[in-house]
This record gives C-alpha cells, structure tokens and sequence, in this order.
C-alpha cells in the first residue's frame, strides 16, 4: 500500500494532466447528436463496424500511451537532472525509462491489434485499413 501511495504522490499531478483532457472530451456529444427518442441505434451492425471500433479504441490507446511516454521521459530527464550523482535517484530514474519503453511497446501492440485480427478474421474484411 506504501508503494501506491507514493507512486501517486510521484505521478499523481501528471496522471490528472493526462487524464482531464479525456474526461473533457468524453462529454462531448456525438457528431449526429444523441437520440431523443425511440431505442438507441446499433453503431455495430456488421464486422466491418467491428473493426471500425477496435481501431478507434485502439488508436486512442496508441495516442494516451504516446503522450503518458512523453511525460514520463520528461520526469525522468528531470531526476536525472536533479539527481545530483545520488545512485538511488539515478536508478529510479532509469527504471522510470524503462517503464517507458515498455509503455511504447505496448502502444505500438496496441497499434497492431487491429491489423492482426483483420488479417485473423480473413479475406471477407481483408482491405480494411486503420
């Protein structure tokens, strides 16, 4: 529990930078508006549709993981920075860059989910692009 506690003393302002633009962008209201009335319209009605999701979910992971790499190599250049040759500060700071490359890896599987599962699911869905 200590551990998470200080990790969110650490990393708890960046979390909240990062994590309020997409609360805002979550009460933006659809392009064709919400329906007033009558049952609410299936926005997936074929595998095309399908895939059309799966690539937008996974391109907005591939853009947060992007941006949270970002901060998070800006924080770690800071400890460095302002680490002053004390060793423990200089591995923290690169295990944070490890963490990092990490968070690149796995965006960039996120990035290649989409593909995968076209590719998985045949040639009916064959020419779909992200």
């Amino acid at each position: 529990m200590k551990k998470v506690v200080n990790f969110l003393k650490e990393f708890g302002p960046a979390i909240a930078i990062v994590a309020l633009p997409a609360i805002t962008f979550a009460a933006i209201p659809p392009p064709g508006g919400f329906v007033g009335s009558g049952a609410p319209q299936a926005p997936i009605s074929s595998m095309a549709g399908v895939l059309t999701s799966l690539c937008a979910v996974f391109t907005w992971i591939f853009i947060f993981l992007l941006v949270l790499a970002g901060i998070f190599i800006l924080i770690a250049a800071f400890k460095y920075l302002t680490a002053s040759g004390d060793p423990e500060k200089v591995k923290s700071a690169g295990t944070m860059l490890i963490y990092t490359a990490v968070a690149v890896g796995v965006a960039l599987l996120a990035r290649a989910i989409p593909f995968v599962v076209a590719n998985f699911l045949g040639s009916s869905v064959a020419g779909f692009t992200c």
